[in-house]
Order: structure tokens, then sequence, then C-alpha cells
């Protein structure tokens, strides 16, 4: 995934710019969305509001045509949207049950965003973004240049914004229209950049958002899109993964080939601390750890945890938990294999999904309580409002394997008296580190 990624980040797509229309309308009163994007909220924290099963049981399974790459999302009445692969946009009851599809033409990498009125806005690789109603029909499609991997953000009043590999972020009304437009930089002498991270939104309103080959933060403000400020990254690494903004307006930031998680003030943009979240000096890692896994990256966002805890995951096997002054607090092996993708509950309880088809979950002092291990690629871990984790297949046929269908799975604490645990404790009580 990660290199079929980069591959279409250099890829240039003849898509033409122009502004979609408005085909249908919404309500207008405002719905609860218990994930309504990527990261759980627009701040992308993966803070959800409800607790997820300590141990619990298969509720219900989902097939798709195709892979699920990107995060699932829960709005109104509890329905789940999954973005495919196949190119359609899978709305659920929350007990599973098909509601409606829409079909984009188009695989969909990007995770769906729910607005406060019940729009759904998804992205797709032909460089549209789409607003999808309750029922499923098209309201408008906007057009860009580049194919569409963030998860848009969706302001209070309504607003969309989002950028394309085109390196264009945008800002729409919510009937489609745009209100105005940044561009990040191109690598080295090509002029375009790419946007791949997914923007923020802080509790003042806010946006924050990075291009891929561009090594800046950039804070710009709502109303008109001038810029606040920037925050360099010395190490030139690629922000990949999106800005996640702490409770008090801190941002904390990870990039490709770099190796530090950065914490960053809201108010002017400079950098708070760095902590290297892979220096195999620190005693944290296997002797070997260099040797493994090399250069290690930041691909997905860190979570963070009802205290304050930045939970991080790069591309290796560990968990690591930060604490807000910068300073590791412990790491956890999970796996031989890297790269994990977070989610936390109300409670404390962390849950990794991972390439290896396991789900973990983790006490917040680092002990891993449970596991559910299935044949595929887990990603994107998502806490219903009924307490369920829903955790999707992102395995594809790109390496010209025939898989059969991908699977999205709800995994819930209600079990059956006779029913076995899915996600169930492990043999080993305490697997940390030492």
């Amino acid at each position: 995934m990660k290199s079929a990624i980069m591959a279409l980040s250099w890829a240039v797509l003849a898509i033409p710019c122009s502004v979609g229309s408005v085909i249908g309308g919404n309500t207008d009163l405002p719905v609860e969305s218990a994930w309504k994007s990527l990261g759980g909220n627009f701040r992308r924290t993966g803070l959800s509001e409800n607790s997820g099963p300590e141990t619990g049981c298969v509720g219900w399974k989902y097939q798709t045509d195709g892979a699920v790459s990107a995060s699932v999302t829960v709005g109104v009445a509890g329905r789940i949207h999954i973005p495919c692969e196949d190119g359609r946009l899978y709305t659920l009851d929350p007990n599973g049950s098909l509601l409606w599809s829409y079909d984009a033409n188009s695989p969909l990498v990007s995770s769906p965003s729910v607005g406060s009125d019940g729009t759904v806005y998804v992205g797709d690789t032909n460089g549209k973004l789409h607003a999808v109603d309750l029922n499923g029909s098209l309201l408008w499609a906007y057009h860009t240049c580049g194919f569409v991997y963030c998860s848009p953000a969706v302001s209070e009043d309504g607003n969309v914004y989002f950028g394309s590999q085109d390196g264009a972020f945008n800002a729409l009304a919510h009937d489609g229209t745009e209100l105005w437009s940044f561009r990040t930089k191109g690598p080295g002498p090509v002029p375009n950049g790419s946007i791949l991270a997914s923007p923020a939104i802080g509790s003042d309103g806010t946006v924050y958002v990075a291009g891929l080959y561009d090594p800046n933060l950039y804070a710009l403000d709502p109303n008109d899109g001038t810029l606040k400020w920037t925050c360099s990254f010395d190490s030139r690494g690629w922000p990949f993964a999106s800005p996640v903004v702490a409770t008090d307006g801190t941002i904390y930031q990870s990039l490709l080939y770099d190796t530090r998680l950065y914490a960053i003030e809201p108010r002017g943009g400079a950098i708070i601390w760095a902590t290297d979240m892979a220096d195999p000096l620190t005693g944290w890692f296997d002797p070997n750890y260099a040797d493994d896994y090399g250069y290690a990256s930041g691909w997905s966002e860190p979570a963070l945890g009802p205290e304050g805890t930045i939970y991080v995951s790069f591309d290796d096997p560990y968990l690591r938990a930060v604490d807000p002054n910068g300073s590791i607090k412990w790491v956890t092996k999970l796996g031989v294999t890297g790269g994990f993708t977070l989610a936390v509950g109300s409670d404390g309880l962390i849950y990794a999904a991972g390439d290896d088809g396991s789900l973990c979950v983790v006490k917040p002092d680092g002990t891993k309580t449970a596991g559910f291990q299935s044949e595929g690629r887990l990603n994107f871990p998502v806490i219903a409002a009924d307490g369920a984790v829903i955790v999707a297949d992102s395995k594809d046929n790109s390496m010209l394997i025939n898989y059969d269908n991908n699977v999205v799975w709800t995994i819930t604490a209600q079990c059956a008296s006779d029913q076995p645990l899915d996600l169930d404790r492990p043999p080993d009580s305490d697997p940390k580190v030492e």
C-alpha cells in the first residue's frame, strides 16, 4: 500500500479542473456522528467519546469487492460509510445491512467525512471530491487535477477543506462553490506539490495543512486562506500523516524519513520539542533494531489518550507512548511486522491494527490485553457509539494475487454465552519490551 500510494503521488493525471454543481439538498438539522472522519474528528485525535471492548466476538462482517484502504466512518444514526477501491461508497446500518451504495466510478482511497447535516464527502483517484446526501444521491462533485487521498475536514459552518495530488488545497462552501485555494510546493525543481495528509481544524477554526514534498506545516485563516504562520522541519522529512491537534491546541506531527515526533505550539508555529521515536541507544528496542528496520517513518497519525498521552506508530512493530512534555513513557512490541493505525477509547484502551492482520488491545500502561487475528491486512480501527470496534481489510491485488472479497469486521463485547471469543487475551500476560 505504501509503495502504491507513493507511485500514485508521482503520477501525472490529466483531469479537467472545474467546480461541480449542486443537484440536490440535505436536511438542515444537525446530526451526531460517532466517528465523522479520519481520526474520529477534525482534530484527527483518534480519541473516541465511547469505550470499546477489551475482549469480544465478531458481531457481523460485511464483504466488499475491493480493498478498504482508508478509514470507515460512522455518521448519522450509526450509519457506517465504507470507502472501497472498487469505486463504491457502501453505507450500512448499525447491524451491518446495506442501506445504499454510491458508485463514484473510480477507486476510493480516502476516508469519507460527515458534515453536521449528514452530507458525506469522499475523494477518488480521478481527482473528484463527491458530496453525497443521506440517501446516497450525488449533491455535487468538485474536480481537481490530481487524485484525492486526504480525508476532507468540515467546519461547523459547513465549509469543506481538502487537498489533492496536484498540490492545491481547496476551501469549498457547503454547495461546492470554491471559496479560496492555497498551493504547496513541489519536490526540488518540480513546481507542483502534492497533498496526501488530511487537514486538521483547531478549536479557533485555524486550518492546518501540509504538503508531501513541502517540509512545512501551514496554519491558514479559514475565512480567506491567508497564511498565519509556517513551521519548517529542518530534517526535510515529508508530511504524509495528518497533523493532530490536542485539547490545549498543541499540534503533533510525524513525518516520512524522519524518526522524530514534533510538538508545535499553535500561536506562532514554533517547535516545542522534537523527540526521536527510533533511537536504538535508548534501550527501548531490540539490539538489532537498526539492522532490521532501518530509518523508521511515520505513515500514520499519532493518537491521543484521554489524559493527553500521545501514542505513536512508525513502520516497525513498536507502539510508543509519549508524555505531552516529549519524554517516552513506554514502548511495547506488538508483532513482527511494522506499522499500525491507532484509535483510543474513552477509557484509555488503545486499539492498534496492523498489516499482519492483527488487531491488538493495549492498556494505558503498555500491556497487551487482547488480540484479534484475520487473514487480511487490518487498518484504521473505529469505535462506534454502541461500543463496537470496526476494522477493515485492506489487502489488494496489486501484486497480481487474487484474493477473496475483502471484509469489514465489527467486534463487540456482547457475546452469546456459548460463543468463543474472537478478540481474546494472549497466552502471555506481559508482552512488553524489557
